[in-house]
């Protein structure tokens, strides 16, 4: 059954079973961690009210790969612009033109409400290039970039995340003592929903970690896990997602 945020409360009084806890997916955690995500918003009220009704949120080992891939495809593109802003004067040629035009394609992003991600094409032209040029220190340009623009925004996002959400990790402690699950989540159950639907490893991961559990609550800010989760659920789970007008 599909959710909305204003309907948990009464929802938790009608299925106690609620109270259990609830699986996130990486879209909803990292709309949550990113002011500029579309669901911000969202997942601000979402993650309140979660804490307000003490529901334990619970996540994964991939969940939280994801989370970080995720950053570097955003954080990349923030730092380029901000070295671009600290050493603009200093650069020419092929650096500087496609620094300048990253920062036209990032300011238009920005002015239409859009969260602005590299793909890894984009990271490895400018990996490729700043690699070229060697610093004094003997590290080249993309080691520095790299150590100053990125390291240190990258390297507490989860546990930033973790903490600010109250997010506990399912991991195989929990599966082996049966608290959370009844059978451990199977690759060829995980096989069989790409299979079935077309959606992505990673994303069927997380639906099969929530069939095979006990947890009856699943949120998640992508369309196609809903719909995935609509089509796939049992009947006594639950589904909560945005508002097709959010």
């Amino acid at each position: 059954m599909l959710l909305k945020i204003e309907e948990l409360e009464q929802k938790i009084a009608q299925n106690p079973a609620l109270k259990i806890g609830c699986i996130v997916d990486t879209n909803v955690v990292f709309a949550t961690s990113f002011p500029l995500d579309t669901y911000n918003d969202w997942g601000e009220e979402v993650f309140d009210t979660l804490h307000k009704l003490n529901i334990p949120i619970f996540t994964n080992l991939n969940v939280r790969s994801e989370f970080i891939d995720l950053n570097r495809r955003v954080l990349i593109p923030e730092g380029l612009i901000d070295f671009y802003d600290d050493y603009s004067e200093l650069l020419s040629g092929e650096i500087e033109s496609s620094l300048k035009s990253l920062k036209t394609r990032k300011n238009k992003a920005n002015n239409e409400n859009r969260t602005f991600k590299f793909n890894d094409s984009d990271i490895k032209q400018f990996m490729q290039m700043f690699k070229k040029l060697e610093h004094s220190s003997g590290k080249d340009l993309w080691q520095l970039f790299c150590q100053y623009y990125l390291l240190p925004y990258i390297e507490n996002a989860w546990e930033k995340a973790v903490q600010r959400m109250k997010i506990n990790f399912l991991g195989t402690r929990e599966i082996e003592s049966k608290e959370f699950f009844d059978k451990h989540p199977s690759w060829e159950n995980m096989v069989k929903i790409v299979g079935l639907s077309g959606i992505g490893s990673s994303d069927a991961m997380i639906i099969n970690l929530f069939q095979e559990s006990k947890i009856p609550l699943m949120i998640t800010a992508d369309v196609g896990v809903k719909n995935t989760l609509l089509g796939f659920m049992a009947a006594e789970k639950f589904v909560l997602a945005p508002n097709p007008t959010n």
